[in-house]
């Protein structure tokens, strides 16, 4: 696999829509990345530890869980290459990450790490507004998430998850989209049925 094909893919993906900056930037700007491999089921960042490197995914897809004090597991969200990964508040506010990343098939992704990241953003107003954008849509997402556990049925927030993710549809255990959607997997399988 080329590496700098790939490279290319993150700053075409990163710089959407505007198309702010080349991809000659991330050298000129130290932007260096490692490429790694995690196999399914490996944690790219693990709950309750430092997680100071924010990833993009070039292949796979992952899982945000976190387990409960009781052991008691819960599906955040999930994201699909490509992507962008990591924990915001653990990579800024230097904490442990409240959750952790899993991969639920084999992930190729670019590592980089945070502080060189912003650094090297806070400089350069194209990498700041490429960010802007980034951090715009995970807000959009996580308002109408939050729409939807207020004001929609449980039905309806499968058949939301289905719209938004059809990749996901056949590749995630159903027991994930149930804690995903705030359900038990027996409630899943009922909603299922009924809409066979």
């Amino acid at each position: 696999m080329n590496i700098q094909t790939q490279m290319l893919d993150f700053v075409s993906y990163f710089t959407e829509p505007n198309g702010s900056i080349e991809a000659a930037n991330f050298d000129k700007y130290g932007l260096s990345a490692e490429l790694k491999h995690y196999k399914k089921d490996q944690l790219l960042i693990s709950q309750g530890q430092p997680a100071q490197k924010l990833y993009f995914l070039v292949k796979g897809i992952v899982r945000y869980m976190s387990i409960s004090p009781e052991g008691k597991e819960f599906t955040q969200s999930f994201a699909c290459a490509p992507s962008v990964a990591g924990s915001t508040r653990a990579m800024t506010r230097k904490n442990p990450a409240l959750f952790s990343i899993e991969a639920l098939e084999d992930v190729l992704c670019f590592e980089f790490e945070w502080s060189n990241f912003f650094t090297t953003m806070k400089h350069q107003p194209g990498f700041l507004a490429a960010y802007n954008c980034l951090l715009e849509n995970m807000f959009i997402k996580k308002e109408e998430r939050e729409y939807a556990f207020v004001q929609h049925t449980a039905e309806q927030r499968y058949l939301d998850f289905l719209e938004a993710n059809p990749q996901l549809r056949d590749k995630i255990p159903l027991k994930m989209i149930a804690s995903h959607i705030g359900i038990t997997p027996i409630a899943l399988s009922r909603i299922r049925k009924k809409l066979k």
